[in-house]
C-alpha cells in the first residue's frame, strides 16, 4: 500500500509460510510501495511459489496489486532442496484441507496468474529506474539475485539495499549445525551476493529466532480481528507451528521473514555490526555457513566490511508493528 512518502521494494520469495506473511505485512504498509514480487524455488518448487504470492495477493485485495513473476527453478549448481515438510506440500499449510460448511473450498483454484516476463528482467529493470531509492527484501535463497548479478552486474548495483532473511552468524544454522536453509539451498548464489559490492543487510537466525509467533495469540488476533486475512494467518500456520511443536516443543512459528520486511520498513529495530562475511560453498559439513570475521584486529584493507549483520532485535517493537499491519 503505497503512498507520498512510501519507498519502492521487490520482494524475491520462495513462497511459504513466513514469506507469505511477510507479504501481508508488505503489501498493508503505508511506507512501502511494493512494485514487484519474484518468485523462485525453495521451500517448494517455482511455480507453487508464485500460486501462493497470487494467493496472499487474491486475499489481502491491494489497490494496487504488485506484478508477480517467476524466476529460477533450481540453485546456480546443486539439486532442488525444498521444505515441503516444514511449510506443507503446498508451501501454505496445506490449505485444501479447509472447507465452508457446504464443502465448497475456502481457497478456490485461482484466476489469476504470474507475468509472462522473467524474474531476472524484473529485478534490472527495476533497478534501472529507481536506482538507490529500491529495496531488494530477499526472503529465499539467492538464485534469482545472483542470476541478476551474472547477466547485468552494473545495474544491479544502482539498487540501494538489499535485505537478506539467510545466515547465520553468532548462532548454530537449522538445517545442519552450521547452515541455515536459504543459504544452505544456494550457497553459491549466496556468496555472489556476498561479493557483488550493493549495501546488505542480513536478518538471519541470530535475531530471527527472537521473534516468535505464538499459536494462542495468532488464534486470539483472529477472534478480535475476524477477516480473510487473519482467518488465512490462522489456517496455513498449522502445518509451520505443528512442525515446531513435534521438534523443538514450541507451540508457534518464528517470523522470520516478516522480520526482513520488518527491518526495511525501521532500520532502527535492530542492531548491526558492520563485517566482512563470506558464504562457505565447499565444506563438506559447513556448506552453507556464514563466515564472518568478528575479530578486533582483523585488516579492514584485505577484508573490508560487505554487510551489515542484525545481532539484537527490538522484538516488543517489531511485534507491535507486524500486528498493526496485518489487520
Amino acid at each position: 500500500m503505497a503512498n507520498s512518502s512510501s519507498f519502492p521494494m521487490i520482494i524475491d520469495t520462495d513462497g511459504g509460510v513466513d514469506d507469505a506473511l511477510a507479504l501481508i505485512l508488505a503489501l498493508n504498509c503505508q511506507q512501502i510501495d511494493l512494485k514487484a514480487v519474484t518468485v523462485l524455488a525453495g521451500n517448494i518448487d517455482v511455480n507453487q511459489a508464485a500460486n501462493n504470492v497470487l494467493r496472499v495477493i487474491d486475499i489481502v485485495q491491494p489497490k494496487q496489486p504488485p506484478l508477480v513473476a517467476k524466476g529460477c527453478e533450481k540453485p546456480l549448481v546443486r539439486p532442488p532442496f525444498n521444505a515441503a515438510g516444514i511449510h506443507g506440500a503446498d508451501g501454505l499449510g496445506e490449505l485444501h484441507q479447509f472447507t465452508n460448511t457446504d464443502g465448497s473450498p475456502c481457497y478456490p483454484q485461482l484466476t489469476t496468474e504470474p507475468s509472462s516476463e522473467a524474474a531476472v528482467e524484473v529485478l534490472l529493470k527495476a533497478a534501472q529506474e529507481y536506482g538507490s531509492d529500491l529495496t531488494i527484501v530477499a526472503l529465499g535463497p539467492l538464485t534469482n539475485i545472483a542470476t541478476a548479478l551474472q547477466r547485468d552486474r552494473t545495474t544491479l548495483q544502482k539498487v540501494g539495499r538489499i535485505v537478506i532473511m539467510g545466515g547465520a552468524v553468532k548462532v548454530p544454522g537449522n538445517i545442519s549445525a552450521a547452515a541455515e536453509f536459504n543459504f544452505f539451498v544456494d550457497p553459491d548464489a549466496a556468496q555472489v551476493v556476498m561479493e557483488s559490492g550493493i549495501p546488505l543487510t542480513l536478518v538471519g537466525l541470530d535475531v530471527a529466532m527472537k521473534a516468535p509467533l505464538l499459536r494462542k495469540d495468532i488464534e486470539d488476533f483472529a477472534q478480535k480481528h475476524p477477516s480473510a486475512v487473519s482467518q488465512f494467518i490462522a489456517d496455513c500456520t498449522g502445518v509451520y507451528m505443528a512442525f515446531y511443536r513435534d521438534n523443538e516443543d514450541f507451540h508457534g512459528c518464528y517470523l522470520h521473514d516478516p522480520l526482513a520486511v520488518g527491518v526495511a520498513i525501521d532500520p532502527s529495530l535492530v542492531s548491526t555490526e558492520s563485517v566482512y562475511m563470506v558464504v562457505e560453498t565447499e565444506g563438506r559439513f559447513t556448506s552453507g555457513m556464514s563466515l564472518a570475521d568478528l575479530r578486533d584486529r582483523r585488516d579492514e584493507s584485505t577484508f573490508p566490511p560487505n554487510i551489515d549483520v542484525c545481532l539484537e532485535v527490538d522484538t516488543e517493537r517489531f511485534m507491535k508493528l507486524f500486528y498493526s499491519e496485518i489487520i
